[in-house]
């Protein structure tokens, strides 16, 4: 989690509408290393009131041996990419060496935090995967027993029918921790929800948004918006996450598709695979995989009005 990016808007959203009693969140290696992110989510709670929430931190590397070296590989293939997260720096001691928008404090493994949450509350409980889906796997690999007891997983991740932004064919977070993705994609969870790269290309942050968010009276959130964001455009990935959990009719469109992800060493390495269900004829779903709905497209004026809202109201 970064200071102010996607996932700390998404985090924000989450706990200002009040539908969603957060149970917690795990930090994993994506976008920034463990520590970092866990810093940042721990001054970011601290700024809206929410200290109570606890922040777990998890898994600190991808799962597959020597994912890094094989960064040479594809920047053979493809030249660098154009963002490889934590990796574009050390890795921090401690999250008390993290620098971050104020102060903070944590507990520890990510895995079992999430499998007991899970057990204390069978039924109830949406998995947010919002970065690379490192912690679920250990959560589903060490705790089988939970699968059952999940309600949703809810992903940002993925690019479908849209070429990725780290590669040709692959999106950041999927592609960060491909082994990871594949373990929890093909667990045979009762629903999987899917926000990819293909939606989040349709809603693009910019500077109206940002001048209604930091209009009239100053409170904690328009001040981290002034002195971080300043209205840079971007895309707004795990917000459009928050936003479809939060109210499920901004979806416009979405498909059913039984899903994989390529692990094989190569061009594809990290690349989101989506058989369409009207088209695939043989009896049952291709081997291992599972069912998923994936969003690709919502209405967008509803979704920057609740987005605007929450952020000037937290």
């Amino acid at each position: 989690m970064g200071q102010l990016n996607d996932d700390a808007v998404a985090t924000f959203m989450l706990t200002a509408r009040k539908k969603a009693d957060i149970l917690g969140l795990t930090v994993v290696t994506g976008n920034t290393w463990v520590e970092e992110g866990t810093a940042h989510a721990l001054r970011q709670l601290e700024l809206i009131g929410c200290k109570d929430i606890p922040v777990v931190p998890g898994a600190g590397e991808p799962l597959m041996p020597g994912r890094l070296d094989g960064l040479k590989g594809e920047n053979h293939l493809y030249g660098k990419a154009p963002w490889t997260g934590a990796w574009e720096g050390p890795r921090p001691k401690s999250h008390w060496d993290v620098e971050t928008y104020g102060g903070a404090r944590p507990p520890g493994p990510a895995a079992d935090f999430i499998a007991d949450q899970v057990k204390k509350n069978p039924g109830k409980v949406t998995l947010f995967v919002l970065g690379p889906a490192t912690n679920i796997a250990l959560a589903v690999k060490t705790h089988p027993e939970i699968v059952p007891l999940v309600k949703e997983v809810i992903y940002m991740g993925g690019a479908f029918d849209t070429p990725g932004n780290v590669t040709p064919g692959a999106e950041f977070n999927w592609w960060f921790d491909p082994e990871a993705a594949k373990i929890v994609l093909r667990t045979p969870f009762k629903k999987q929800t899917i926000v990819p790269h293909d939606v989040a290309l349709k809603v693009a942050y910019g500077r109206a948004q940002y001048d209604r968010i930091v209009a009239g009276a100053e409170t904690p959130i328009k001040k981290m918006f002034k002195d971080v964001q300043r209205g840079q455009g971007t895309f707004v990935w795990d917000a459009i996450a928050a936003g479809v959990f939060l109210d499920r009719t901004l979806v416009k469109r979405s498909e059913e598709r039984y899903i994989d992800i390529d692990t094989g060493m190569g061009p594809n390495y990290g690349r989101s695979l989506g058989y369409n269900l009207g088209e695939f004829k043989a009896p049952g779903n291709p081997a291992g995989t599972q069912k998923a709905t994936i969003v690709f497209d919502i209405d967008t004026k509803r979704f920057w009005d609740l987005y605007v809202d929450t952020m000037r109201n937290q």
